[in-house]
């Protein structure tokens, strides 16, 4: 077995697979480059961290379980030119991550509130955090799979131990009974502590019928608007937008698979 393999061999059994991986290419590039020991070093375990974090990333990724994936590179500002992009880009420095604060994205539907909050979970991912995400709806299906017991113990551990957690579309469905008094748990329990994203296409006014506990709903506002980032969003629909689009891209596509036959003038419009 040669040196190389050698040393490969002996870098895998300690688990250091991207130096393994590199050492080849290292070695080629400190013999033409003439690098020191320390700057050949250097190289290699630059080349582990790397493929390191990289692992690391992808599996925080996956445990986020986003709905779909978002970046803010593609959140189009100019569809709704009042969205604020400077804070929006604020955010994105995850520096309300480290100081334990909250956001609260509120708006009608369509208007970019759920790219938002996952481009954002993205952003925390990149800056080593960790994150999970969960839509109304499997919060309501989280809670009701889990009433009460160990069940309920393990729940609120899922929910409480991300650095982020990033609860979307609040105003989509009417929570079930003692879904305000867990939710109101989970958002004590992190306050200060963990960050907390929100999403709602309903003014918090309306949140106590949303909960079925105007009490509750009160107390979670009142943490959550504590230290948070409230950001209302106003505008166009991107889904409403895209669906016009859409039939409008279908009817030009009919209309080029006609007949050939010129129109009736009184069909031509000026």
């Amino acid at each position: 077995m040669s040196q190389i393999a050698t040393l490969k061999t002996h870098a895998r059994q300690l688990r250091l697979g991207g130096l393994a991986e590199a050492l080849e290419t290292r070695l080629l590039e400190a013999t033409a480059n003439r690098l020191t020991h320390h700057e050949f070093l250097e190289l290699l375990f630059q080349d582990e961290l790397a493929v390191r974090e990289g692992r690391t990333s992808a599996r925080r990724f996956k445990s986020a379980d986003f709905r779909e994936s978002r970046t803010l590179d593609g959140f189009d500002f100019s569809f709704n030119p009042g969205i604020p992009r400077e804070r929006v880009h604020q955010l994105a420095t995850c520096h309300f991550i480290t100081e334990a604060r909250d956001v609260l994205l509120v708006g009608p539907p369509g208007v970019g509130k759920s790219h938002l909050a996952q481009a954002l979970g993205r952003e925390a991912i990149r800056h080593r955090h960790t994150v999970y995400y969960r839509s109304i709806f499997d919060l309501v299906r989280d809670l009701a799979a889990s009433e009460g017991g160990p069940a309920e113990t393990r729940l609120l551990a899922r929910y409480l131990k991300p650095d982020l957690l990033i609860i979307d579309d609040m105003g989509l469905k009417t929570l079930p009974a003692r879904s305000g008094e867990l939710l109101l748990e989970i958002i004590l329990r992190r306050h200060e502590v963990r960050s907390t994203i929100m999403t709602s296409n309903r003014p918090v006014d309306e949140w106590g019928k949303l909960l079925g506990d105007v009490p509750a709903a009160g107390a979670i506002l009142d943490r959550l608007l504590h230290r948070a980032e409230v950001i209302a969003i106003h505008g166009r629909s991107h889904r409403l937008a895209a669906s016009v689009a859409e039939k409008a891209e279908d009817r030009t596509g009919k209309a080029g698979s006609g007949t050939g036959k010129r129109p009736h003038p009184d069909s031509q419009t000026a």
